[in-house]
């Protein structure tokens, strides 16, 4: 799936919104494009977050980041791998499971990066 793309929405405690639509030029699993939109997350919000409480509507990169289910493959225990240390940056880290329905804006803005044509520099 050449050219994936992902919707990150980071939330101010004032309740502002930042909106980014990334677009990826390799191949990625829908996991994998799941993993790379909370590590791509938690890398934007690091420098101005002391606390950080992350949502995603995947069941499996929640779950695996929990410790409930174990990563087997190796792109998934690469990614825990980035996700722990990026925790180790905030004094607090959660990660919660949403519904899909409730995850609208970052899933538009993933529909959006997917369908750009590829920028060039």
């Amino acid at each position: 799936m050449q050219g994936s793309g992902a919707g990150v929405v980071i939330t101010t405690p004032q309740g502002d919104d930042m909106e980014f639509a990334i677009k990826f030029n390799f191949k990625a699993s829908t996991n994998e494009v799941e993993y790379e939109a909370l590590v791509l997350g938690m890398r934007m919000a690091q420098d101005g977050a002391l606390h950080l409480l992350a949502y995603s509507d995947s069941q499996l990169i929640v779950k695996q980041v929990s410790g409930e289910y174990e990563a087997k493959e190796e792109s998934m225990v690469q990614y825990l791998q980035q996700i722990e240390e990026l925790k180790t940056k905030f004094k607090s880290f959660q990660l919660q499971q949403i519904p899909r329905e409730e995850n609208v804006k970052a899933d538009s803005l993933s529909k959006l990066a997917s369908a750009l044509d590829d920028c060039k520099t």
